[in-house]
């Protein structure tokens, strides 16, 4: 997954942090996924195996995803996915957290509509209200393209959804 690659290097490359080649195996994502009950998207299993940076800068800052250090391996997506929410309301309902907006909601794969090699679209998931969910973007490979200003339109799709 070139694209992927290209994505992540030049956001580390942004900056001047040391990464290394993570050590996240496929029998810990095999292991992941029976824990979770769902197939990840291909593109984030190779985002999960590929390198390790503490931090990664996208285009798209509201963005935090979860980056495990190599010695805590998968634990900190499991912790998660199933102590950080009521997994009966994220994990329970098909949607597999793996990032935050902000401070403001949870990013998910939905995984309730089957996608080709699982790459499932991503929503918005309130961190009040679980049942206020939107669409944020069609696939992984979309929300680590956004452009600076993805975050900042969501945002006021939010507001006029609230008026």
């Amino acid at each position: 997954m070139k694209w992927l690659e290209n994505i992540i290097d030049k956001s580390i490359g942004n900056i001047d942090e040391i990464s290394v080649l993570n050590n996240i195996s496929n029998k810990d994502i095999t292991d992941l996924e029976k824990t979770i009950g769902y197939k990840l998207p291909e593109s984030y299993k190779y985002f999960l195996q590929y390198k390790y940076s503490h931090k990664l800068k996208l285009d798209d800052i509201s963005i935090q995803l979860f980056l495990p250090t190599p010695t805590e391996r998968l634990n900190k997506i499991k912790e998660s996915i199933f102590e950080y929410h009521e997994p009966e309301e994220i994990i329970g309902k098909g949607y597999i957290y793996f990032a935050d907006f902000h401070d403001y909601g949870l990013l998910c794969f939905n995984a309730n509509e089957k996608m080709k090699d699982n790459e499932y679209k991503i929503v918005y998931i309130d961190h009040e209200d679980s049942e206020e969910i939107h669409p944020y973007a069609q696939n992984f490979r979309e929300l680590l393209e956004n452009d600076k200003e993805s975050g900042n339109r969501f945002v006021e799709y939010l507001n006029k959804y609230h008026e």
